[in-house]
């Protein structure tokens, strides 16, 4: 288990007190892109099943808290915002806000879900 969802579900107390005392003692903790796609996934996964909406919510949370710094805030709220009212998947639309703030003006994807999405080129 990785340790923001730990921290995020407090499902295990030890783990839980672990993971908030090393988040306290860095603050702020940073979270690199890959994390939070992994959080998602996690989160989505047999042991959570957390819902889209309470991904937005534990995201919107992590993302508007000072304990946690990221590799760009301001991707992760395109990102989250994308995901909000898309169909595809977290971490396409990261990797859509990541290729725009590199300067790109669109993504290219085989993933029909991103299919007329702004930033994404579907290839079928």
């Amino acid at each position: 288990m990785g340790l923001i969802p730990s921290y995020l579900t407090r499902d295990d107390e030890s783990q839980w007190r672990q993971a908030a005392d090393l988040i306290q003692q860095n603050q702020p903790c940073f979270i690199a892109n890959i994390v939070l796609c992994e959080l998602v996934w996690v989160l989505r996964g047999a042991n959570y099943r957390f819902q889209k909406e309470e991904i937005i919510n534990a995201l919107e949370a992590m993302l508007h808290s000072a304990a946690f710094e990221f590799e760009s805030r301001s991707t992760l709220d395109q990102a989250l915002q994308q995901y909000k009212q898309g169909k595809a998947d977290f971490s396409d639309y990261l990797i859509g806000a990541t290729s725009r703030q590199a300067g790109c003006a669109e993504t290219a994807s085989f993933d029909g879900k991103l299919k007329g999405e702004k930033g994404f080129r579907w290839l079928n």
